[in-house]
């Protein structure tokens, strides 16, 4: 065994899984013309996910939740659900205990299946587009569980515990050093946070069911914000999108608000809300932006750009679902470029200040 007590080793809470994969899988090959083992590429390909499965299973397990502990449950009784109760054992023997409780192995089995499916998603289709292979019908069938068919793809047993006993001895180290670490104490401990599994999707900040609401939430009068206040759907910062009142220096270069939040909070792709105009702002970058169609609607159906009308204004659903589409699907830029294209105007607007209001050039929405 390797001795890795003196090594600074990252935590297995803080890894990418799917990152580590990739990055691993592409480097392979660099290493293996080197190695006089015998190994085929695609075996080490096969043992590198095997390992990486397994180091995500275990990281899963010692995030998970476990409020259904304390109700009463059937005992495990199924290959898999007995399986996976040894392993949270053994994750209990290594962490001094500082596991709390001992859920049933069902309730264990379903967060490792849950934990796991969007990387097996992710790797199926790194392997599809990694060596051509073409993906069974049976996982494009929309509506159902795809885990034992993506197991197959993927040549994983469908009970994926039985890695840890194929390869017991080597993980069982594996598994020591990783509950060893101090930062998985800490965080055992409650004196750090970590992300648990599955992931939960990121989206848009909500957004109040009534305009009024959030006209009511802006500060009314005094300081920078209550000029032109203007809401990050992204992570809810209330900002002043005028120019002069709130710019500040962003390498080297005199920019608003807006566009220093989009560089810190979005990486330069980010979508506001102008409160008191109820008018949608993406911008993408210092100098590109457009305006978008607001998610609020009138009684008619109509949106109230500048609220000229002053009719009641109430929250679409599906119009604001489309917003958040555009920005799941990494589209802002994209759809900056179609209407720049449709409307030059937009390309003659100071973006980085954001001082000319679209009234002034008359701007079309979309």
């Amino acid at each position: 065994h390797l001795d890795v007590s003196g090594l600074n080793l990252p935590c297995i809470l803080d890894i990418d899984m799917f990152h580590l994969l990739v990055s691993l899988v592409l480097a392979f090959p660099a290493l293996q013309c080197q190695d006089f083992s015998g190994i085929s590429l695609v075996t080490g390909d096969l043992h590198i996910f095997h390992l990486v499965t397994m180091a995500h299973i275990v990281q899963t397990l010692l995030t998970s939740c476990t409020e259904e502990n304390g109700m009463d449950q059937e005992n495990s009784t199924t290959e898999e659900e007995l399986a996976v109760l040894s392993l949270y054992k053994t994750l209990h023997q290594y962490t001094g205990s500082a596991l709390k409780g001992m859920p049933p192995g069902w309730h264990l089995w379903r967060i490792v299946r849950a934990g796991i499916m969007p990387f097996l998603k992710y790797s199926a289709l790194f392997v599809h587009y990694l060596n051509g292979v073409p993906s069974p019908p049976d996982i494009q069938v929309s509506g159902t569980s795809h885990f034992e068919h993506l197991c197959s793809y993927l040549s994983q047993p469908n009970n994926l515990t039985n890695l840890f006993q194929e390869n017991s001895e080597i993980m069982n180290f594996l598994i020591e050093s990783w509950c060893h670490n101090n930062e998985v104490k800490r965080y055992l401990e409650g004196e750090r946070d970590a992300i648990s599994y599955p992931r939960e999707s990121n989206k848009l900040r909500d957004l109040p069911e009534d305009y009024s609401n959030l006209i009511n939430q802006c500060p009314k009068s005094g300081g920078d914000k209550s000029r032109a206040p203007t809401l990050c759907l992204v992570c809810g910062t209330l900002l002043c999108s005028q120019s002069y009142c709130c710019q500040t220096e962003l390498e080297g270069e005199d920019v608003g608000a807006c566009t220093a939040h989009a560089y810190s909070c979005g990486s330069w792709a980010v979508i506001f809300l102008r409160v008191r105009e109820c008018q949608v702002l993406f911008l993408a970058g210092k100098t590109k932006g457009c305006f978008y169609s607001p998610p609020y609607l009138d009684y008619y159906g109509e949106t109230d750009q500048g609220l000229r009308w002053g009719n009641p204004l109430h929250l679409c659903k599906e119009r604001f679902k489309k917003i958040q589409k555009l920005w799941h699907q990494h589209s802002i830029t994209e759809q900056i470029g179609h209407a720049q294209e449709a409307n030059q105007t937009l390309v003659g607007i100071d973006w980085q200040h954001l001082y000319l209001h679209y009234q002034k050039h008359k701007l079309g929405f979309l």
